[in-house]
C-alpha cells in the first residue's frame, strides 16, 4: 500500500466522528458494546463518588471565585451568578446556593492571597481530581502522573474555569452595550452581527471548557478537538436531564417534606450526580470510539501506535470487513 494511501486511511479512521458514523451502521452492536463498557466500568457508582467530591468542592470553588473577583475591577458578578443559578439549579438547591453566596459576601474578604482562599482553591481542585480518576477508568488506564502533577493540573483547571466564568459574565453584561456601540457605527446590520458574535464566542467558550476537560483529564495521549461525540452527548444530555429534573422538582416533588432541612442538599447532590454521570458517559463514548478505530489506541494504551502498526490494523480491519 502506498504511503499516501496509508496516510489518507489513517486520517479517515482516526477522528472519532468518522468512527461513530461507521459504528452507527451497526447500531445494535455499537450500543451493546457501549452498554457493556458502562457496566464493566461501573460508572454509576463512580458518578456517585464524583458527586460526593463535587459537593465538597462546590462551595470552596464559590469562595475562591469571589476572592478572585475581589482582585479584579468586576462588579455585579455575584448577582449575575445567582441569576444564572436560578435558571440552572432546581428551586430548593438554588435557595441553598443563594443563602451560601449571601453569607460569603457578608464575610470580610482580604483578597486572593488569603489563607482561606488558597485553602478553598485546594479543596475546589478535588472535584477535577475526581474527574481525572473517572476518565482514566473510561480509557482503562492507571494514573501514571505523579500526585503533584495531578493536583497542579486540577488547580489549573479550577483557576481556568473561574476565569471562564468571569469572561462569560463580561460577555453577558456588556455584550449588549457593545452591540449598540457597533450599531451606531455600522447600522442595524452591525447590531445583529455583534449579537451573533457574542453568542458564538459564549458557545465557543463552553465548547473550549468541555474539550479541555476531555483532553487534559485522562492520562492518555490525544489530539485537540473542539467538539467530540462525547462532549456533544455530555452537553445535550446534561442540559436535558438538568432541565427535566428542575421541572420535576418544581412541579411534582418537594424534598423538604421528606428530608426536612436536608432537602436542598439532596437536590444539589442529585444534580451533581447528573453532572458526573454525563461527564463519564461522554468519556466512555470517546474512549470506545478511540478503541474501535484501527488508527486509535487499544484498551490500556496511553500513546498511539506507530504508523506502521496502525496501517496493519487498518488493513486487517478492511480485510475482515
Amino acid at each position: 500500500m502506498a504511503s499516501r494511501e496509508v496516510a489518507t486511511r489513517l486520517r479517515l479512521a482516526g477522528p472519532r466522528w468518522s468512527t461513530l458514523l461507521a459504528g452507527l451502521r451497526h447500531p445494535r452492536r455499537f450500543f451493546s458494546e457501549l452498554v457493556e463498557r458502562i457496566q464493566e466500568d461501573n460508572i454509576l457508582t463512580i458518578a456517585e463518588a464524583m458527586s460526593y467530591f463535587f459537593f465538597f468542592a462546590f462551595f470552596p470553588f464559590l469562595l475562591f471565585l469571589l476572592a478572585l473577583v475581589s482582585l479584579l475591577p468586576v462588579h455585579g458578578l455575584e448577582d449575575w451568578l445567582l441569576a444564572q443559578g436560578s435558571q440552572v439549579f432546581p428551586g430548593e438547591a438554588y435557595g441553598m446556593l443563594e443563602r451560601t453566596v449571601r453569607g460569603l459576601l457578608a464575610l470580610p474578604r482580604r483578597g486572593l492571597l488569603s489563607f482561606g482562599a488558597v485553602l478553598a482553591l485546594w479543596s475546589a481542585s478535588s472535584g477535577f481530581a475526581a474527574v481525572m480518576h473517572g476518565l482514566n477508568r473510561a480509557y482503562r488506564v492507571r494514573e501514571s502522573r505523579p500526585w503533584w502533577r495531578v493536583r497542579l493540573t486540577a488547580i489549573a483547571l479550577t483557576v481556568g474555569l473561574s476565569l471562564f466564568m468571569i469572561v462569560a459574565f463580561v460577555l453577558a453584561v456588556f455584550g449588549g452595550q457593545l452591540a449598540l456601540l457597533v450599531g451606531r457605527t455600522l447600522g442595524p446590520a452591525g447590531i445583529g452581527a455583534a449579537l451573533v458574535a457574542r453568542w458564538v464566542v459564549a458557545l465557543g467558550l463552553i465548547a473550549f471548557v468541555v474539550a479541555t476537560i476531555y483532553y487534559v483529564c485522562p492520562d492518555v495521549e490525544q489530539q485537540w478537538v473542539w467538539v467530540t461525540p462525547g462532549s456533544f452527548i455530555f452537553t445535550l444530555g446534561f442540559a436535558g436531564a438538568s432541565a427535566g429534573f428542575s421541572y420535576y422538582v418544581g412541579r411534582f416533588a418537594s424534598y423538604e417534606k421528606t428530608y426536612g432541612s436536608l432537602g436542598a442538599v439532596i437536590v444539589l447532590l442529585f444534580w451533581l450526580y447528573l453532572l458526573a454521570f454525563f461527564l463519564l458517559l461522554g468519556g466512555e463514548v470517546n474512549a470506545l470510539l478511540e478503541h474501535l478505530s484501527p488508527a486509535g489506541k487499544m484498551e490500556g494504551e496511553r500513546e498511539a501506535a506507530p504508523v506502521e502498526i496502525q496501517a496493519e490494523r487498518i488493513a486487517r480491519a478492511g480485510g475482515s470487513g
